[in-house]
């Protein structure tokens, strides 16, 4: 095994044996904002936002319902509300837009700035429903009267399409995926969109490109942290080529979820791979399983610019969605 293989094996070790509790030293001293984490209120939520803190974060997006989010805001000030839209009542067209639209304008008037909704194709298979289905419009309305933004999902990994979604009759190509995004996007130009997960495409850097020069009110969020991590590893080059070209496009995200008895260091562990992911070159194991990959699964860092981070971390959000970033 070559030296520098053998001592990034030894960095990973020393983490897991502090429990990932010791951050590197940061590229660049500024706010940052994870603008995609889910918590519910209550106890569980406690452990994640205790790393958020270790880590520096100072501003954590809590996607939940509405009530959790206020609970949660209350105990911890930094929380960034991203109420979701109800689907319990989608077999009930009016009862659906009657309760959703309300839900806007409660959120909107507790001071929300994101609302979130999910049409991954797991959820369009299983529902049929779409982001442009005409059933929407009205929540849409209401969501660009108050002058909200909207974080969605609307599709997942290359991989999962050889060998999850393989009935393609029922849930289309990945390709298939895409036109409910535009359709929004070109429906509401003043309604920013926040697309999860690198937009559901890290694969494909070209892709996005052309997506985010022809709909200028379309931003990525970074959030998924192994399979971000896993493809835009694979091109490392092009990726911190992608990020310097679209630095006023992309928000910091990392998709951690607040659960019932974690896996020790689960937290901790997930934001120091996004740290050393976006500010080193290090080439490392990952040290999180990754079902997905082919092999070991590595990190190998992309090392943004001292330039392009503060954007990345912070003020897209407050520019965009005008997020409190709070003090670094």
């Amino acid at each position: 095994m070559p030296v520098n293989q053998e001592l990034d094996v030894q960095l990973v070790e020393q983490a897991r044996a502090e429990g990932f509790a010791r951050p590197p030293q940061r590229k660049v001293q500024c706010p940052i904002v994870d603008i995609h984490a889910h918590a519910p209120a209550g106890p569980v939520a406690a452990p994640l936002y205790e790393a958020a803190r270790l880590y520096g974060i100072t501003r954590l997006a809590a996607i939940s319902t509405l009530e959790d989010a206020l609970e949660l805001r209350q105990k911890y000030p930094e929380t960034e509300m991203i109420p979701r839209l109800e689907f319990e009542h989608l077999g009930d067209p009016d009862r659906f837009v009657e309760r959703n639209v309300e839900l806007v304008r409660r959120a909107a008037a507790k001071g929300a700035r994101i609302i979130k909704m999910w049409f991954a194709p797991r959820f369009v298979g299983r529902t049929g429903k779409r982001m442009d289905d005409p059933l929407l419009d009205p929540i849409f309305r209401e969501i660009e009267t108050h002058g909200l933004g909207v974080l969605t999902h609307v599709s997942d990994p290359d991989i999962w399409f050889q060998r999850v979604y393989t009935d393609v009759n029922l849930y289309g190509t990945k390709a298939d995926q895409y036109p409910q995004l535009e359709h929004r996007l070109a429906a509401h130009p003043g309604v920013p969109i926040l697309a999860a997960h690198m937009g559901g495409d890290p694969e494909h850097l070209d892709h996005l490109a052309e997506l985010l020069d022809r709909y200028p009110n379309l931003y990525l969020d970074t959030s998924a942290t192994k399979w971000i991590v896993r493809e835009l590893g694979k091109q490392p080059g092009a990726a911190r080529d992608f990020f310097r070209q679209y630095k006023d496009r992309i928000l910091f995200g990392t998709d951690q979820v607040a659960i019932k008895d974690p896996e020790p260091f689960r937290y901790t562990s997930r934001y120091w791979i996004h740290q050393l992911f976006w500010e080193t070159d290090v080439v490392c194991p990952l040290p999180i399983e990754d079902p997905d990959s082919d092999g070991q699964p590595i990190l190998r860092g992309i090392n943004l610019p001292e330039d392009v981070l503060p954007w990345i971390y912070y003020k897209n959000a407050a520019r965009v969605f005008g997020v409190p970033v709070g003090e670094h």
